[in-house]
C-alpha cells in the first residue's frame, strides 16, 4: 500500500510539474506586443516598413505556434519553440527602432540639402523670368510660371519652418521632394525659351 502511494504521490507530482513546464507563455506574448507597440509608436512601420513586418511576422508566428500548443492535451505541450521566436521579437523591434532613428537623421539631412537646392532655383528661376521675352503671347505662359515659382517658395517656406519645429520628417521630405523637381523643371523651360529667344535674334542679324 505504501509503495502504491509514493508512485501516486510522484506521479501526481510529475504530471504537476509537466503541466507547470507546459505552461502557456503569456508574459512574453505580453512583452512582445509592448515591443511591437514602442515599435509602432517609435514610427518604424512608416520610416522601415520591412523591418517592423519582420518584427510583426514573428510575433504572428509565435502566437500561432502558442495556439497550436495550446489544442493539444495539457501532458504534450510544448513551447519552447513559441518562445524562441518570442524572444526575437523584442529584438527585431528594437532593431527597427534604431533604423528609424537613423532613418529620420538620414533624411533630415537630406530634407536641409533640398531646403538649400531649392532656395537657390527660386533665385535662379526669378531672375530668368525677369529675363524671358514678354511678348503677347508669352505674357500668360510666364504669368503662370511666376505663380509656380510663388508656389514652389511656399512650399521651401513651410518645410523650412517644419523642420525648425520638429515635424514629422518624412512628411517632409515627401512634400519638398516634388518641390524641387517642379522648380528644376521650370529653370530649363526658362533656361530654353530665353535660348530659343536668343538664337532667334542672331538668325535674323
Amino acid at each position: 500500500m505504501k509503495k502504491g502511494l509514493l508512485k501516486l504521490v510522484a506521479l501526481s507530482v510529475l504530471v504537476v510539474s509537466l503541466a507547470s513546464c507546459a505552461k502557456a507563455p503569456q508574459a512574453e506574448i505580453d512583452a512582445a506586443n509592448v515591443a511591437i507597440e514602442a515599435a509602432k509608436t517609435a514610427g518604424a512601420d512608416r520610416y522601415v516598413p520591412e523591418s517592423f513586418n519582420a518584427a510583426a511576422e514573428a510575433l504572428k508566428t509565435a502566437v500561432a505556434a502558442v495556439e497550436e500548443q495550446n489544442s493539444k492535451f495539457v501532458l504534450f505541450r510544448n513551447y519552447d519553440a513559441a518562445k524562441a521566436t518570442l524572444a526575437t521579437v523584442a529584438t527585431l523591434s528594437t532593431k527597427a527602432v534604431d533604423e528609424t532613428a537613423a532613418k529620420k537623421e538620414a533624411l533630415k539631412a537630406e530634407v536641409t540639402q533640398a531646403i538649400t537646392d531649392l532656395a537657390a532655383l527660386v533665385t535662379a528661376n526669378k531672375e530668368l523670368l525677369a529675363k524671358a521675352p514678354k511678348g503677347k503671347e508669352g505674357k500668360a505662359a510666364l504669368e503662370a510660371i511666376g505663380q509656380e515659382i510663388a508656389v514652389v517658395e511656399t512650399v521651401s517656406t513651410e518645410v523650412t519652418a517644419g523642420v525648425a519645429n520638429n515635424e514629422d520628417i518624412l512628411t517632409l521630405s515627401e512634400k519638398i521632394k516634388p518641390a524641387v523637381e517642379k522648380a528644376k523643371a521650370i529653370n530649363t523651360e526658362l533656361t530654353e525659351v530665353i535660348a530659343k529667344v536668343k538664337g532667334g535674334k542672331k538668325a535674323k542679324k
